[in-house]
This record gives C-alpha cells, structure tokens and sequence, in this order.
C-alpha cells in the first residue's frame, strides 16, 4: 500500500490517499503513454506560449512614456517571466513585431508598424465588446460576498473571465454608475471593486431567458 500526498491547486490543504500497488502499476502504464507527445501539439502550444511573453512585452512598451522602452527595464520585467537568457535576443527574434534601436550606447525598443496595426485594431474590437465585459463583471459581483470583489485577488483570475487588462479603467471607471472602487484602508490589496446598481436581467440565466421568450 502507498500513500500520496495530493495538492490542489487553488486549495489551501493537501489530502493523503492510499493506493493499493495494482494502481501504482496501472499510473505508470499511464504516465508512460502519456509521455508519447505531439509534435504538432507541442509546435502549437509552444508558440501559444512565446505568443503569450510577445503579447505582455507589447503592454509593458505601450505603457511606457512615448511608448519606447529600454533593453535594461525590458530585462527587469524579462526576469519576471520566468525565462532565461537576454530580452535583447528575444526582441531581435522577432523583428516583424519589435523594432530595436541603438541610442547614446543604450538599446531602446518600439513596436514595429505592422504590430501597432494589430494593436489599433485590438483596441476597436475591446471597444465594442465593453457592454459585454460590463455585464460579465456585473453577473459576477452579483454571485459575491456583499457584491465586491477584491481587486488584488481577482486580477489573478481575470484573464479566465476574458477582461481585459486595463478593466479598472475601461470598464470600471467607464461604467461608474454600475461600479465603483472601495479603499477604506488606502492600501492596494485591500481596494475592492463594488456592484452599485442591480440590474434584474443580468440575474435571468440564459436557459430562464429562453423559457421566457
């Protein structure tokens, strides 16, 4: 008899369970088959992830004054994302996104032209989709505790709602009269976003608004 120890990922205790050593057997069957990968698959999601790294240094750039970056503050947030190696070789991968410029002995980033097209138009289609990500904020400050949510807290789940990042600006702000900040304490981690207005059709489901009609 084994016993394991099983962590879940969002829970804060660990559970022990005991396996008889047929089950031991039968995981290492599976372990080994599932070490039979993809080639394609593998090809897809590592690209999905060097996507994912371009897609946070394009934002890191756009927030900078004039929306040039140096090598040196790219590398500070570089680090952050767990990878190894030089941004400055990073950014030179792929030149159809970032351009690199030598100034007074320092490298300096911009986005390339074609990337600042991509971005104008993910900026027209998060303007258009700001009724959508209102109502999906709002149905889930419905579902909380005293409709609030802390912010600190929910940033780590928001891209799993499919918010946008600058949310507090565009959605919250925007929206005031559905939303409002809540900072009683003046630190960071204890700012909450709060539901003000209770709209009754956000509280119909889909499967009761189609009984409906």
């Amino acid at each position: 008899m084994a016993i394991f120890v099983v962590s879940c990922g969002w829970c804060d205790y660990q559970r022990r369970i005991c396996y008889p050593p047929f089950s031991i057997a039968l995981c290492q069957d599976f372990s080994l088959w599932s070490m039979k990968k993809d080639p394609e698959l593998e090809s897809a999601l590592s690209g999905n992830c060097r996507w994912i790294v371009n897609n946070q240094i394009k934002n890191i750039i756009l927030r900078c004054p004039d929306q040039v970056a140096s090598i040196k503050f790219i590398q500070k947030k570089f680090n952050k994302f767990d990878l190894q190696g030089k941004a400055l070789n990073w950014l030179e991968e792929y030149p159809c996104c970032f351009e690199v410029y030598l100034k007074h002995g320092e490298h300096y980033c911009i986005l390339t032209n074609p990337m600042m097209h991509l971005v104008d138009e993910e900026e027209s289609v998060k303007d258009m989709q700001e009724p959508v990500y209102a109502e999906r904020l709002a149905r889930l400050l419905m579902m909380s505790i005293n409709h609030r949510l802390n912010v600190v807290k929910f940033n780590e789940l928001r891209q799993r709602f499919g918010l946008p990042d600058d949310y507090i600006v565009r959605i919250v702000a925007k929206y005031g009269d559905i939303f409002q900040i809540i900072n009683h304490s003046g630190r960071k981690r204890s700012m909450e976003i709060e539901l003000i207005y209770w709209n009754h059709g956000f509280a119909v489901c889909s499967i009761e608004a189609l009984a409906q009609k």
